[in-house]
């Protein structure tokens, strides 16, 4: 694989090899499949099966950049092709490179211990609390990569402790197809927990682009991780590189890797690229996110609705209305953080009457979207959630489609999402602003 190095601007890749785009949810109510690890019936795209397809089609090569991969089908079909002599190679998520008989010893946080638990339920198929040889080779996906020598390389490669955060989540196929997601490669992203009956996995996105030109364009990204094979390049070790635009008849796709050193300016950045787009919205925006936190993207936003464009936002309950979220922005509020500090730049939007709200989503699942629809027309979507941390330090991704019948289709998850959400500032928030203000403002300095 050679590595390309780019200049520092955007780059113009004309092709017209119908560079197809499909796009895949998760929830999709048209759609209905079979849980291959619960066997249970449910509603919405198979997003492991997306990949599988894409994997039993190589014939050279597959190269992953995954934060987690738990699926252990999907890691016996890359031990199935590395067999047929295709060239594979992983990047991961330092914190989720492990099996789980050699799991992490060190101070789990609640999050990282309930995500031990289910990959040990996971493996365990008898529930015996033991691990035999024989649940590991069938359930143990990095088990089983480990095994068939796969090689694998993850963020302390470059001799650091890791960076921010290795985030991406795509998939490059003979180096002419991309499988890329807002997804980790796992159960509870794609199918459901595999404790939680009633769970039915992250809300998630898939898109599956069939472009030798953007293929390219994700593989110089995997060059810059994979560096000689033994060390490395990740965060700011990597080679800055603008946006890079493909044009196909009637589809336009825009790249870009983050982070972004604080040396360039925003506007060059993933969320500046982002930012770029959301200003030239005239009519509509509708969003669902994980996270929303960046404020120049608010600015933005609020430029945007002041003008007239409608928009609706949605965002994940557990980070809806921390002190940093920008939905309080829309609503015109500000609120005191545990330290009786206000979030900095904050800019409390004048005219506060954007849509903006919470999915209710099955128990254990969470909002894990990362995609905007602007005008109806335009998709942004990938890895990258809207944070400074996203754009300044994590490895990420970030997709711009501009297809309407893809813009459709997310506006239809949009619209699946609204039907069920509490929208406005909920009655515990303002209670809980009326606490702080009351605590804070008590405080003598």
């Amino acid at each position: 694989m050679k590595v390309c190095h780019l200049p520092l601007l955007t780059i113009l890749l004309s092709t017209y090899a119908q560079a197809g785009v499909k796009a895949y949810f998760n929830h999709n109510p048209k759609s209905s499949y079979t849980d291959p690890y619960r066997k249970i019936s449910r509603q919405g795209d198979d997003l492991e099966k997306v990949i599988l397809d894409n994997i039993s089609k190589a014939k050279k090569s597959i190269f992953i950049a995954v934060q987690e991969i738990r699926l252990p089908l999907v890691a016996q079909a890359l031990v199935t092709k590395k067999k047929e002599g295709v060239d594979i190679r992983i990047v991961l998520e330092h914190d989720y490179n492990y099996t789980v008989v050699a799991q992490r010893d060190s101070q789990e946080d609640q999050y990282e211990a309930t995500k031990l638990t289910e990959l040990k339920a996971l493996v365990d198929i008898n529930a015996d609390g033991k691990f035999t040889k024989a649940e590991l080779e069938e359930r143990d996906a990095v088990y089983i990569l480990e095994t068939a020598k796969i090689p694998v390389m993850d963020d302390t490669y470059d001799n650091s402790r890791g960076s921010g955060l290795m985030h991406h989540k795509f998939m490059v196929v003979d180096g002419k197809t991309v499988v890329v997601s807002s997804a980790n490669f796992t159960l509870s992203c794609i199918h459901g927990d595999i404790l939680a009956t009633t769970s039915r996995g992250n809300a998630n996105s898939m898109m599956v682009i069939t472009s030798q030109a953007a293929a390219e364009i994700f593989e110089e990204e995997f060059s810059q991780l994979w560096g000689n094979g033994k060390r490395g390049n990740f965060g700011h070790n990597k080679t800055y590189r603008g946006p890079q635009t493909i044009n196909d008849r009637d589809t336009k796709i825009t790249i870009q890797f983050s982070p972004t050193s604080a040396r360039y300016n925003w506007e060059e950045s993933v969320n500046g690229l982002m930012g770029q787009f959301i200003a030239k919205a005239t009519k509509s925006i509708q969003a669902a996110l994980f996270v929303y936190s960046d404020q120049k993207l608010s600015n933005i936003l609020e430029k945007r609705f002041k003008s007239g464009v409608e928009m609706g936002f949605l965002v994940e309950p557990k980070f809806a209305f921390r002190e940093y979220s920008e939905l309080l922005d829309m609503a015109g509020i500000k609120m005191y953080s545990p330290k009786c500090t206000y979030e900095a730049d904050n800019k409390p939007w004048q005219k506060a009457s954007a849509e903006f709200g919470m999915p209710t989503l099955d128990r254990g699942d969470v909002l894990h979207h990362k995609f905007a629809v602007i005008d109806s027309k335009t998709v942004v979507m990938g890895s990258e959630n809207w944070s400074e941390a996203a754009n300044y330090i994590n490895d990420e991704t970030l997709v711009i489609v501009e297809n309407s019948e893809i813009s459709d289709q997310y506006s239809q998850e949009y619209a699946r999402l609204r039907s069920k959400s509490r929208m406005g500032i909920p009655t515990y928030l303002k209670k809980e602003i009326s606490r702080l203000e009351s605590e804070c403002d008590g405080r003598s300095y």
